[in-house]
């Protein structure tokens, strides 16, 4: 940006620059701090800058790595690649603690197919694992460990905003899985249990959690306290649940009162 613009012309750049960020966080409910960065030429300081003044409008929410749209639906769901970009740095460090601490050789493990659970793949190096998913892009991870690992994954319809397979193939298949621990990821979390805002995705995770010895729940601290379109598990299901450093702690106290073990990632 030129310095040595006016005053004036600077401020209409600045607004201008706010505006197309206020209504890319709108259309598309979720934008990255480096894809602003990139995109407007501009320092992270000065998109974080823009950030928490839309954010004090009202415009957006500010997230760590970004920024999502404020308010949003309990049905509203965002693109994968979205959701990918919020919060990324929490996610993997919960990923990669997962990863070291519920699996052991000769696992047979369910992942849903959540951002940070597909996260987790990567850090899957361990002898005669077996795989089992709904989804897309957890196979696509999968790739770079094979053959070292085997994969299975249901049927089931193709849903393009998740890239998930559901519906009753899916939910058959589930169904008549036997493995030692499901990896799951929610949209929310309050008292009553944790939440989603697709039935479809609901139906085909509670399939999962029921072929399971226990159910890990991997879920970044911006989910806490958000409640999404409809219930999906009672915390009494959850086994265990990975987080970050920044969940509220009277949440994490509500948790271990239901008798689920908390892990914060550091």
């Amino acid at each position: 940006m030129n310095n040595d613009l006016p005053n004036t012309d600077l401020r209409l750049l600045t607004e201008h620059r706010r505006a197309i960020i206020a209504g890319l966080v709108t259309d598309q409910g979720v934008v990255s701090s480096e894809e602003l960065s990139s995109r407007f030429g501009v320092t992270h300081m000065t998109v974080y800058r823009d950030l928490k003044a839309l954010e004090a409008l009202g415009k957006l929410r500010a997230v760590r790595g970004g920024a999502v749209r404020t308010a949003p639906s309990p049905s509203s769901e965002p693109l994968y690649f979205a959701k990918r970009l919020v919060n990324q740095p929490l996610k993997e460090s919960i990923a990669r603690y997962a990863a070291r601490s519920f699996v052991q050789d000769g696992d047979n493990l369910i992942l849903e197919a959540g951002t940070t659970v597909v996260a987790m793949v990567k850090h899957l190096r361990y002898a005669n694992l077996t795989l089992v998913t709904n989804g897309l892009e957890t196979i696509n991870e999968t790739t770079a460990l094979l053959p070292t690992l085997t994969v299975m994954s249901c049927g089931g319809i193709l849903r393009e905003v998740s890239h998930t397979f559901v519906g009753p193939q899916a939910e058959e298949f589930f169904r008549g899985i036997r493995a030692r621990t499901l990896f799951l990821g929610a949209t929310g979390l309050t008292a009553q249990g944790i939440t989603d805002p697709n039935p479809l995705e609901i139906q085909v995770k509670r399939a999962m959690a029921a072929s399971v010895e226990r159910v890990v729940l991997l879920l970044d601290s911006s989910k806490f306290g958000t409640r999404s379109l409809a219930p999906l598990l009672p915390l009494e299901q959850l086994h265990a649940v990975v987080t970050d450093t920044g969940a509220p702690y009277t949440d994490l106290e509500m948790l271990r009162a239901a008798g689920v073990e908390v892990h914060v990632a550091d």
